[in-house]
């Protein structure tokens, strides 16, 4: 991973803010290996690593930019999110 210096894992409520994702969606995404996984941190916790997400949206403004036609974007606009 390169930004070593920034890791920092990224809660539930951030996680949605920037994807604009819901956690069904996430949670599809992350069971078909299409999303960051989360991690535990502890008994009742979890989170994501911040460089991870931050590379997943920009993977997603990379499929927009190549095929706006894409069909998985089509049926969840909410892939592209990136705001």
């Amino acid at each position: 991973m390169q930004h070593q210096n920034n890791l920092k894992f990224l809660r539930e409520p951030q996680v949605s803010a920037l994807t604009g994702l819901s956690k069904s969606t996430r949670w599809r995404l992350e069971k078909d290996g299409r999303f960051p996984r989360k991690r535990q941190l502890s008994a009742k916790s979890v989170g994501w690593l911040a460089p991870e997400i931050e590379e997943w949206i920009q993977t997603r403004v990379i499929v927009k930019k190549e095929d706006p036609n894409d069909t998985e974007v089509k049926k969840n606009p909410n892939l592209l999110a990136c705001n």
